[in-house]
């Protein structure tokens, strides 16, 4: 292991599409330039608009999970006379007061680190100073009202980076100003600490309790090569990059956040409780580090087709985290954990069809009722010659990988379909298939019967 002082200018993210939109080539023929700088510690962003449009909404505007409300709304305040920042329905738009929308619009806004539902933190804030900044939030396309977006009227996006105090480092210098198009980065502020080892580049947060980053360092490179052992090697370009961070020892809170980009993983930890080493707080950290770094497989390698079948990633690198931390740690019994999914599921599943879960907020149900539907394909995989759920999620990715000639996407169907081989059960593909889509008006009684036809049980299910 050796350690480098310097920066990352620019860290690849988000594996998905922007969660509202669709792609679509420009028609502008102006780009929109967004300017985001630091001056004496404050923040500020800067939009000069092309066009006439009157209303600009926010491409990324998932709510605060602790505020379940627009963060944006309460972190940016506008400076520019003549628009107001506003929430209509779950989209967050920029509204001229007046007929038309001033040519530059300046915004002040603090750092916020706080989770979102199903999306990236805007920052990302280390305990020495250092800021990452994710630069698709700053996206923003014109807003037709009624109609929503205008995609034939989407400006290309150039993105302006400066800081007066920290500044970034680029090709080995420290520069005071970097540019990009990429919306799916995350722009990395002032010079961290860089952690290199043959398996991974990191940059941890040096307020992360001793014992854990000494966890980070030992448990991801065997993660990874359990994970390559069983679904073959990921489709990406470098070792993985991992950004950890500190929000602090805050009584009765235990924080284990994070989520996955291009070859990357995002941490958050938090929570008084964490700052000394305990064998009950151990397994926990194991099992989150092996769900985030199985989304390189699942979610990157290939990923589901959109927010409807988010549980195919979810539920799957749920479940295979459980196997893979047996694999581990022999004495690790998943059966307490994989029961509260169980029972997640159960419950979530009363409110409608799985595939609705994420237009209802329910996001808990891809990560539960996704395990839950794995543990269907891991029986019937079983049965067919003592195979498991890597060796069902090994044919998927083999099947639909982009190096491979695939389209990089399972999808529904592809998952059904590899059930129908696994268990040779028709019936059995079509019962889940209406679970999904259809929903069901007794879960319990559904899903204990779909186990049942692959040997399996669950807690409540009477054969």
């Amino acid at each position: 292991m050796r350690l480098v002082r310097g920066a990352l200018t620019l860290l690849l993210a988000a594996f998905a599409a922007p969660l509202a939109a669709e792609d679509s080539k420009s028609a502008a023929a102006r780009p929109l330039r967004v300017t985001v700088s630091q001056e004496d510690e404050q923040w500020f962003a800067t939009f000069e608009f092309p066009g006439n449009h009157k209303e600009w909404a926010f491409v990324r505007s998932n709510r605060s999970s602790q505020l379940d409300a627009s963060w944006r709304l309460a972190t940016w305040r506008i400076i520019t006379p003549g628009v107001e920042l506003v929430r209509e329905g779950e989209r967050d738009l920029l509204r001229a007061t007046g007929t038309t929308m001033p040519e530059n619009v300046t915004i002040e806004f603090d750092l916020f680190d706080g989770d979102l539902n199903a999306d990236y933190h805007p920052a990302m804030v280390f305990s020495d100073g250092t800021v990452a900044l994710y630069t698709g939030h700053f996206q923003i396309w014109p807003w037709t009202g009624a109609d929503g977006y205008a995609p034939s009227q989407a400006p290309l996006t150039e993105l302006t980076f400066r800081s007066d105090d920290s500044g970034f480092i680029a090709d080995g210098e420290k520069v005071a100003s970097v540019k990009t198009a990429d919306l799916n980065t995350y722009v990395i502020v002032g010079t961290p600490q860089l952690v290199t080892t043959p398996h991974l580049t990191a940059i941890i947060d040096p307020g992360i309790p001793a014992w854990m980053r000494t966890k980070l360092h030992f448990l991801v490179p065997r993660l990874l090569d359990g994970l390559a052992a069983r679904l073959g090697p990921h489709a990406m370009d470098s070792d993985p990059t991992i950004l950890a961070t500190w929000a602090g020892p805050t009584a009765d809170v235990i924080t284990r956040g994070g989520s996955v980009l291009p070859g990357m993983v995002t941490l958050r930890f938090e929570g008084e409780s964490m700052l000394e080493e305990r064998a009950d707080e151990i397994q926990p950290v194991r099992w989150f580090l092996a769900h985030e770094t199985a989304h390189f497989w699942l979610g990157q390698t290939v990923r589901h087709p959109d927010e409807t079948a988010a549980w195919i990633s979810e539920g799957g690198a749920t479940l295979l985290a459980y196997r893979l931390t047996q694999s581990i740690d022999p004495a690790y019994e998943p059966g307490f954990d994989i029961a509260r999914e169980w029972k997640d599921c159960i419950d979530l599943s009363s409110k409608g069809p799985l595939d609705e879960a994420d237009n209802r907020r329910d996001y808990r149900a891809n990560y539960a009722c996704g395990t839950v539907l794995g543990m269907i394909a891991e029986g019937a995989a079983q049965q067919n010659g003592s195979r498991d759920f890597f060796n069902f999620w090994r044919s998927l990715i083999d099947a639909n990988r982009r190096d491979k000639g695939g389209d990089g996407i399972v999808s529904v169907s592809d998952w059904l379909a590899q059930l129908s081989r696994e268990s040779k059960d028709r019936e059995l593909a079509a019962r889940v298939r209406s679970f999904i889509h259809d929903g069901s008006d007794d879960p319990q009684a559904d899903l204990c019967a779909m186990l049942a036809r692959v040997g399996r049980r669950a807690p409540g299910c009477t054969a």
